[in-house]
Parts: structure tokens; sequence; C-alpha cells
């Protein structure tokens, strides 16, 4: 069995190099790509160059590919539509011309698929993308039900946890307050937050049990933005009150957002599946953060 995990420098990806890097023999081959100059034991390849994808996917032979490489800038992919399609359903078909029938897929995609009128969504709720990310995730999608190739959707949203980029929400908040700067954020947009680590293992168990199709997997509780912060913000001990809720309509934005999004996951909790509430979430990073020195 021989995995490859193409964008493992990103927060998801480099997830699976933490769970899975040195997972040994009985786990089958896994290797994990970087879309710059080599580093640790990743492999180089940019994703959107067909004839490199192609040449990995030819040399390496992989039973199962996991792509949570993406272009996921909001609002970058309203103004650099080229870029962000390229990035988004351009890795896709490059993997999927790459690949044999019998390769198996598994791609993450967003609760950005949905117009956030009706929150949170389950898996059967009909797609209807109000921005440009949006819309190319759900092409995406698309591409691979339409694929022929046996593959697993992971349907996920706010997700956070070390990253070596720093970009994720949690970074933004601790970096931001304890600078002591004020911190505006919309008090009306919600969404689940969703550890980096259970989502990954979640995938992990999802493909344990030869799952196939869409599965949403995300945090059990439902945040607005600025109170989600307000837990970062207590749990760290940065001051609260740097933190100021406003209405979406106060901040200038590109990229239309959807207001009351997030995810049901009463189809992954069926079979056993969760993850953990953010607090507690942070206290696993806490606690890991002292046993792992990998960032």
């Amino acid at each position: 069995m021989s995995t490859l995990v193409i964008g493992a420098s990103g927060l998801v990806g480099y997830e699976f190099y933490r769970q899975m890097g040195d997972a040994g023999e009985d786990k089958g081959e896994w290797h994990f790509t970087y879309n710059s100059k080599k580093t640790r034991d990743f492999l180089q390849l940019d994703a959107t160059n067909a004839d490199a994808v192609s040449e990995i996917v030819g040399e390496l032979e992989p039973n199962l590919i996991i792509l949570p490489a993406a272009y996921a800038n909001v609002n970058g992919c309203e103004t650099e539509k080229e870029l962000a399609r390229a990035n988004n359903v351009g890795i896709v078909k490059n993997v999927l011309e790459a690949a044999g029938k019998s390769c198996r897929i598994v791609f993450f995609s967003t609760d950005y698929l949905f117009d956030g009128k009706k929150g949170p969504y389950d898996e059967a709720a009909k797609p209807n993308p109000i921005n440009y990310y949006g819309k190319l995730k759900l092409e995406c999608e698309q591409l691979l039900a339409a694929s022929g190739n046996p593959h697993l959707i992971v349907r996920t949203t706010g997700v956070f946890g070390y990253e070596a980029q720093h970009k994720n929400f949690l970074y933004r908040v601790t970096e931001n307050l304890g600078a002591g700067k004020t911190l505006e954020l919309p008090n009306d947009q919600f969404a689940n937050a969703t550890y980096v680590r259970d989502l990954v293992s979640a995938t992990l168990e999802l493909l344990d049990m030869k799952k196939s199709g869409v599965y949403n997997v995300a945090g059990p509780e439902i945040f607005s933005k600025d109170a989600l912060a307000r837990v970062y913000a207590e749990f760290y001990g940065l001051d609260v009150s740097l933190i100021i809720g406003k209405p979406t309509s106060s901040f200038p934005s590109i990229a239309p957002r959807p207001m009351k999004g997030g995810l049901k996951t009463t189809k992954s909790e069926a079979l056993g599946i969760t993850v953990r509430k953010v607090r507690e979430a942070l206290a696993d990073m806490k606690k890991r953060k002292r046993l792992d020195d990998s960032y």
C-alpha cells in the first residue's frame, strides 16, 4: 500500500505527516509533497503542473492520494481567479489524469458550498455557493463524482491547530491580542470550529472503514467569529476586551460569506467518529506542544 499526500506543508497536510510520517510498515509507505524547496522528508511538487504530477504518480504508483492542497484565500479567489482555479480545480484534474481508475482519492471540501441561509448543513443539502472559492470546491467535488475513481470527500470548516505558516484563525487571534492590538471580528457569521488533529484522525478512520462518498467532519460547537476568538483568548490568558464584535456589513470584503454556515455531523458520529470541543482541543494542543517539537 502506497499513499501520497499532496500539500503536506499546510495545516491539514502537515497533520497527516505528524500522524503518519513514521507510522511503520503495517501502515504502508507514506509520501508527502511540498510546493517549494525540499524540506524534511517531503518531495518537491508543483501540483498545478500536470507533467510533474504525472511523473511523481508514475514513479510512486500510489493506491491512495490525499489532497489537502488548495488555494483557500476566499478574497484572493475572487481577485485571482486564474490562480485560484489552477490551485483547486487544476490540481484535482491533474491528479485524476495521472492516477489509474483504481487509485482512491481523498479530497477536503467546505461549508462554503452553501449560501449560509439555513445552516448548519448535512451531506444531502443542495449546494449553492455564493463566492468563487465555494464554486471551485463544488466543481472539484463534481469532478471526483464523475471520475469513476473510488473517492472520499471530507467536508469541514473552521480548522485550527499548530501550523508552520501561522495562517489559521487561532494564530490571527493570539498573535494580534498578544501584541496588544484590537481585533474587530464579525459577530453574525457562524460555523463549527474543528481541531485539525481530530479531522485527520477521523479521515484515517473513514479510510480504515473503506468509506466513500461525502462525510462531514467538524467540531461539535458552532460559534460566531468574535465568540470563538474570545474562547481562544480566554484559554491563553489574553485580553478579551480587545475583541470587538461587529456585523459583517461593517467590514469591507471582496467575497460574500455564508452567514449561518457550519456542518451537521450526524452521519460520521453514527460511525463513532467524534471531534473534540474547542477547549478540550486547545488543552490537547498545549500538552502536545510539550511532547512534540516538530513546530
